[in-house]
């Protein structure tokens, strides 16, 4: 199961959840407060000791602006 990244609008938080693919895309209930969390935009990332990948510099984690745009956004 992959892990998400959500955000709750209602205490601020930024948390994560291990989740099936179909439900992804559903709200997930806040580790803090309860409410529903957003799913947000996150990079993906895997480690192999078999596979012999490029190698890339670590991501830093984004800026993520949780303030709401004139289209509600």
């Amino acid at each position: 199961m992959p892990l998400y990244e959500y955000y709750c609008a209602h205490c601020n938080t930024e948390f994560e959840a291990l989740r099936p693919a179909a439900r992804a895309d559903e709200p997930a209930p806040c580790k803090k407060c309860g409410q529903p969390g957003q799913r947000q935009l996150s990079t993906f990332s895997f480690k192999s000791n078999t596979f012999t990948a490029p190698k890339l510099k670590q991501a830093g984690k984004p800026f993520r602006s949780h303030t709401p745009t004139k289209d509600g956004g």
